[in-house]
């Protein structure tokens, strides 16, 4: 049992990287803005944030300050897509190359190459009482912040979508901005604020791997896991609660590829790495029937 709640514990911490890119990623498009661009988010939020974080001494202003950068991100991808009339998918592939080469950049002019990688400070971890002693209950809850970040962020969407009046619009936007529009619902301010909301939340996981996860900055740190995560938005349905299942799932796979590497050793580790992505086109085919897209998903719209 202590085996798989450790097994169970690197889950959720792999799970709350996906789940809050997905849910990025789901919250834009709620309102048809299809944001391909999550790796170039996560690679550009993990540089800021672990530098923020490693010179102020404050993981906190790290996860602020890489929120701040994925938000300008976002802006910057729903800003010349609303006005410059320019293919999403075209700004989104722009924004994955510009963010891993603007990454890398400012980590070498500020931090420079060291003889020993600087570190990320310590980030405490909330133990709940009475949760310590079950060995399921602590491998779901005795987490760093952001663990419950997550699970927060989760149900606030879910609540914001399904059971307010502006959710519903919101959603309304993502099925026929047409007739939102005519009810008086400025469509492309709830584009603009959706994006730069789902895609601080990209940016806190980007800068959730160095800060927790790796506890310093590597090149190319996000792995994939930004297009991952845009198979995990498909998988859900665009739907929040759908999100952190995919997550725990893909996140599942990713963690038993780590550990059948040092089990089985005679297969090259290389195959075991491509599992993740792997499993992503057998999911997609194997639910390719119950995928659901917004109607005006990816479509620019302007008043004619």
């Amino acid at each position: 049992m202590v085996g798989f709640s450790s097994i169970l514990g690197q889950i959720i911490i792999y799970t709350t990287i996906y789940s809050l890119v997905a849910l990025g990623i789901v919250i834009a498009g709620r309102t048809g803005v299809f944001n391909v661009g999550g790796e170039g988010i996560m690679l550009t939020a993990a540089s800021t944030g672990f530098m923020t974080a490693y010179f102020s001494g404050s993981w906190l202003s790290g996860y602020f300050v890489a929120a701040l950068t994925g938000m300008a991100l976002g802006l910057m991808l729903v800003l010349v897509h609303e006005y410059l009339r320019v293919n999403q998918f075209v700004i989104g592939i722009v924004m994955v190359i510009f963010g891993a080469g603007l990454s890398d950049l400012l980590y070498k002019i500020i931090v420079g190459v060291r003889l020993q990688a600087p570190r990320a400070p310590r980030v405490p971890l909330i133990r709940i009482p009475g949760v310590s002693t079950v060995p399921v209950l602590r491998a779901l809850f005795n987490h760093d912040p952001i663990v419950y970040f997550m699970y927060a962020a989760t149900a606030i969407a879910w609540w914001f979508f399904y059971r307010t009046k502006i959710g519903l619009e919101t959603r309304a936007i993502g099925e026929l901005p047409q007739a939102a529009d005519v009810v008086g619902v400025h469509v492309r301010r709830r584009r603009i604020i959706a994006t730069a909301v789902g895609s601080s939340l990209i940016g806190i996981a980007g800068a959730y791997l160095p800060i927790f996860v790796t506890g310093t900055y590597n090149p190319d740190l996000s792995a994939g896991r930004g297009f991952m995560a845009i198979g995990i938005a498909i998988f859900a349905g665009w739907r929040p609660q759908r999100a952190i299942l995919g997550g725990f799932l893909f996140a599942a796979v990713e963690v038993l590829s780590f550990q059948l590497q040092l089990s089985v050793p005679g297969v090259p580790f290389q195959f075991f790495l491509m599992l993740p992505f792997a499993s992503v086109l057998l999911i997609m085919v194997v639910f390719r029937r119950f995928i659901d897209f917004p109607a005006s998903i990816g479509k620019p719209y302007h008043r004619e």
